[in-house]
């Protein structure tokens, strides 16, 4: 019993945490679906994914800050390359690495990128 009540702090710390992750990810789906976004991953707590005229990236942290989004505009895009389970973006500002769990991912967004950028 004393083991219970030592430990509960723990267990409803845990709760939390699992509560505000859950929400962020249902706020995130919104972001997604507002904007008319398609083809989303993610992976490491960073979601990917191609909107209408942009690639929208999204890091899930313990608070969302949608403001600090990446924005990756179809039309600044120089390169793209799949190497692996990754794609690396060369814009005119800056480059930018995408992860991917599974190649198979990884090559289907690649694919749908290179759609939006004929």
């Amino acid at each position: 019993m004393l083991i219970l009540i030592l430990l509960s702090p723990f267990f409803i710390a845990i709760a939390w945490v699992l509560y505000i992750d859950s929400s962020n990810i249902d706020m995130i789906e919104e972001f997604y679906k507002k904007n008319s976004c398609t083809t989303i991953y993610n992976y490491h707590s960073r979601y990917k994914g191609l909107c209408v005229d942009h690639i929208t990236i999204i890091n899930n942290q313990f608070n969302i800050e949608f403001e600090e989004n990446i924005y990756i505009k179809y039309d600044e895009i120089k390169n793209v390359n799949l190497q692996g389970k990754d794609i690396l973006i060369d814009t005119i500002k800056s480059n930018e690495k995408l992860y991917f769990k599974e190649k198979i991912d990884s090559e289907k967004f690649y694919e749908d990128l290179k759609k939006r950028l004929k």
